[in-house]
């Protein structure tokens, strides 16, 4: 089992931040999305990612505790990296006023690869979810 943290500072408010998150049932801000199901509603409800060239994606919402601004979820179909038994979390933590942090952590069973690899995976999976998180944002800002 690999464990895996990856924590960005954001230059939004933490209500902000956590707005975009709490809906679990809407990522449609991540690209390379074509069409989100959400099946199901509240703790144990799935969002199936449909994506070009790819088998959907299941992730199941496990917890979600709005006064902690934090959610949990696992992946129990269509894992996209050489894993199983796949879950995580994700925190929102207020700094000040304008800026929050954000801590997501993961955890898998590599699967036809190294503890390195798969580790790499989930930390650069994380990173690019961070981003385009703060570039929703910002998007959301200018408009």
């Amino acid at each position: 089992m690999v464990e895996v943290h990856v924590a960005r500072d954001l230059d939004f408010p933490a209500e902000t931040v956590w707005a975009l998150l709490e809906d679990f049932g809407d990522i449609s801000w991540a690209p390379g999305i074509d069409r989100i199901e959400v099946i199901g509603e509240g703790i144990g409800m799935i969002r199936r990612l449909h994506m070009q060239g790819m088998d959907p994606i299941d992730e199941q919402l496990s917890f979600l505790e709005p006064e902690n601004m934090a959610f949990g979820y696992s992946i129990p179909q269509g894992i996209p990296m050489p894993v199983s038994d796949y879950s995580a979390n994700a925190k929102v933590t207020a700094l000040d006023a304008g800026r929050c942090h954000v801590d997501w952590y993961g955890r898998a069973k590599p699967e036809g690869a190294s503890d390195e690899d798969a580790a790499a995976m989930i930390r650069g999976a994380y990173e690019m979810l961070l981003q385009w998180i703060a570039e929703e944002l910002e998007k959301r800002a200018a408009a």
